[in-house]
């Protein structure tokens, strides 16, 4: 939903005193009886024609066609999309022509030799940038009113500031993250303001929304028109919050449904064909989420333009305000609204819409097209001439299915079939002039063109011909666009961002953090006058040609007797630029007048590089020293290292060589140990032979004369009893 209160509250004020003080019920008077006025000469003159151009430009068959009678059921009934065709290749020249520069605009100081208004250019110039290429969508908002342009014949835009803040509480904390409490125990909270809107807005306003006086200026109708109404749609929800703030006047909700309730808007309807109007509350149950209309009334009495709004026309919402005192930022007699168009026509104030202008070429391409179709399937599936009360296999016959049979009882007089001609070359002929008169009319440059001019494109000369004849109407359109509506436009918004701009971001990208505490220097800078202009890529009908015949003429002026540095380079400079669509070379070529400022500041410049370049030289030096230190103390580290490393090994060297010699006697030891070891075995083995001898001596002087004894290895005796 649209903002329609963009400045933040003015609370108080009455009803300003007139000659013959004006009361609540006046002004509401007022502003039905201009609504209904207004409403009157748009249903009379104007919507009939809004509607046909909006059937065509959606490719859709008018109200009241001959294609939509119960005659043409089983016709062909197709469109040929021509008016869609040239609109959008309007748009795409457009896209080229604005946005094939980095820049969008170009701002420059009202007084060049000005300091001051050579810095207003530089920070007014990066506001817009930034503001058009990243917070409004500039391109979808062209696209869009050069769309109303070309199908309504004008567009209308409101431009404002859109702003919203919000209170918001939070407790306190102390320093060890506890709530700081009151006497009475309660926390202790802080109200702090945050912003949640603060941006410009270039809003497109539906043509059956707006209204103006009929008998304005054609030449400047916002301003002429003694008075404007904007009608808005909003939400049931919104209108009951601003109520709630104390914005506007409160209603109940009865009052507030019935008063800003609106019929069905033939031109919405046509415009959603086949849909439903999304405004319309034929299927919303819920109240809060209904849609009502509220006026915006902008009214001049005695000279001051007036502004207040109200519910639909019976109830007044807020009190009439000067205008400037909703609007600073206008300048006197200026209204937050700009009326643009793509065809200019004398004393006329809503002047034919491209759309308007081929509307009959459109309607004869699509009559020739659907006869067309009609005898091509006619030559394809005959008529028959059938006797009446004959049996006959009728839907046999009406299938005309291929190798199929159809009952009847004398085929040579019960059926007759119509033989029908094939379409002639005159109907294509005839086809490729219509599309020709229209791509003239258009401004189009299309193969159907060429084929309709087949003698002249079969040169090059010939096709650069025809391409320059038709950029020449596409240039003029967009010329046209962008001097009605782009810079107008553009220009209250640049007095938008000088009044309202407080935004961080864009101060830091303006270089303005410098100045913190000088208000009065930026305030300055922001609101100084500058010379705003829009980068349009529109030039001569082949600028490639012009500027090379500029070049051989050039180059052959040149080579003369006696024209040797007599040829201004500058202005060639200049002519090539322009022919590119850049304006001049101011841009891009420094100026060689010889400006005692410009020498001063060259001279400065030249005498710091020189001591730049001094300075450098000893830099220099003062780090080779640097590098030869270092490269010393890194050599001395080094050897440093390799000393700590050699004796690291030698100790390490010194302590194997200890570890050897224990190993050494540790084995010496081992084999001591091991032959004491063998001689004490060969000890013990000596000893037990001994043994054994002696006790064989003994065995042998204890044998009986019985017998001798003897045990054997189980301790018996043997031929012993029991």
């Amino acid at each position: 939903m649209s903002l329609i209160n963009p400045q933040p509250s003015l609370e108080g004020g009455s009803v300003p005193t007139l000659t013959g003080e004006l009361k609540d019920k006046d002004w509401l008077g007022l502003a039905r009886e201009a609504y209904e006025s207004s409403t009157e000469y748009m249903d009379a003159n104007l919507r009939d024609q809004w509607e046909k151009n909006i059937s065509n430009f959606n490719s859709q068959h008018p109200s009241g066609s001959k294609y939509l009678t119960p005659a043409y059921d089983k016709r062909s009934t197709l469109f040929r999309p021509k008016t869609r065709s040239s609109i959008r290749h309007l748009e795409a020249a457009m896209a080229t022509a604005f946005f094939s520069n980095e820049d969008v605009v170009d701002i420059y100081p009202a007084n060049p030799n000005d300091p001051v208004s050579i810095g207003a250019s530089s920070v007014a110039k990066s506001m817009m940038q930034y503001r058009l290429t990243n917070t409004i969508p500039w391109f979808s908002t062209m696209v869009t009113a050069l769309q109303d342009a070309c199908v309504y014949g004008t567009v209308v835009s409101h431009q404002y500031w859109e702003f919203e803040e919000k209170e918001e509480s939070y407790e306190i904390m102390d320093d060890f993250g506890e709530r700081v409490l009151d006497s009475q125990g309660n926390p202790v909270r802080e109200k702090e303001t945050v912003t949640l809107k603060d941006k410009p807005i270039i809003e497109i306003v539906e043509p059956e929304n707006f209204r103006i006086d009929p008998a304005a200026d054609w030449y400047d109708p916002i301003s002429s028109s003694p008075y404007i109404i904007h009608l808005v749609p909003m939400f049931v929800q919104d209108v009951l919050q601003k109520m709630e703030d104390g914005e506007w006047n409160k209603l109940t909700m009865n009052e507030l449904l019935s008063a800003a309730s609106e019929e069905d808007d033939t031109l919405r309807l046509t415009r959603e064909e086949p849909r439903s109007d999304p405004l319309e509350d034929e299927f919303e149950t819920i109240e809060e989420f209904r849609i009502v209309w509220i006026h915006k009334n902008i009214i001049k009495k005695e000279g001051v333009d007036y502004c207040y709004y109200t519910a639909g026309t019976d109830f007044m919402l807020t009190k009439p305000k000067p205008l400037l005192e909703m609007y600073p930022w206008l300048r006197d007699g200026e209204r937050p609204y700009v009326f643009g168009k793509t065809n200019l026509e004398a004393h006329r104030l809503y002047p034919a819409s491209t759309v308007q202008l081929t509307e009959e070429l459109q309607a004869a391409s699509n009559d020739i097209l659907n006869q067309r179709f009609d005898n091509i399937k006619l030559a394809m599936n005959k008529r028959y001439h059938i006797r009446r009360d004959r049996n006959i296999d009728l839907d046999a016959l009406f299938r005309s299915v291929p190798g199929g049979a159809v009952e009847m009882d004398d085929p040579d007089n019960d059926v007759r079939v119509i033989e029908t001609r094939d379409v002639t070359g005159s109907a294509y002929a005839e086809q490729d002039r219509i599309n020709y008169d229209f791509d003239e009319m258009q401004g189009n440059f299309s193969t159907s063109t060429l084929q309709s001019s087949r003698n002249m494109n079969e040169t090059v000369g010939g096709m650069q011909m025809l391409q320059g004849n038709n950029n020449i109407i596409t240039e003029f359109v967009l010329r046209t666009f962008a001097e009605t509506w782009v810079e107008p436009t553009l220009k209250q918004l640049l007095r938008l961002e000088q009044y309202y701009e407080t935004d961080q971001v864009i101060m830091s990208l303006t270089g303005q953090e410098n100045y913190a505490g000088k208000d009065d220097l930026i305030d300055e800078l922001l609101r100084h006058d500058v010379i705003l202009k829009v980068n349009v890529g529109m030039n001569a009908t082949d600028p490639v040609a012009r500027i090379q015949n500029l070049v051989y003429a050039v180059s052959n002026v040149f080579q003369l007797p006696g024209m040797e540095g007599r040829i201004n380079t500058e202005e060639v400079a200049k002519e090539i630029f322009a022919n590119l669509g850049f304006g001049d070379a101011a841009r891009f070529i420094a100026d060689s007048t010889g400006n005692p400022e410009i020498e001063q500041l060259q001279s400065q410049i030249q005498q710091l590089q020189s001591i730049i370049e001094m300075d450098q030289v000893k830099m220099q030096g003062r780090l080779q020293i640097e590098q030869l230190k270092q490269q010393a103390g890194l050599r001395e580290a080094q050897i440093r290292a390799q000393t700590a490393i050699a004796k690291e090994q030698m100790a390490r060297e010194k302590d194997a060589g200890s570890l050897a010699i224990k190993q050494n006697e540790s084995i010496i030891k081992q084999q001591d140990a091991d032959t004491r070891r063998a001689e004490l075995m060969l000890q013990r083995d000596a000893l037990i032979n001994q043994i054994i001898n002696q006790q064989t001596t003994v065995d042998k002087d204890n044998v009986s004369k019985v017998g001798t004894m003897a045990r054997d290895k189980y301790n018996t005796v043997p031929y012993s009893v029991g």
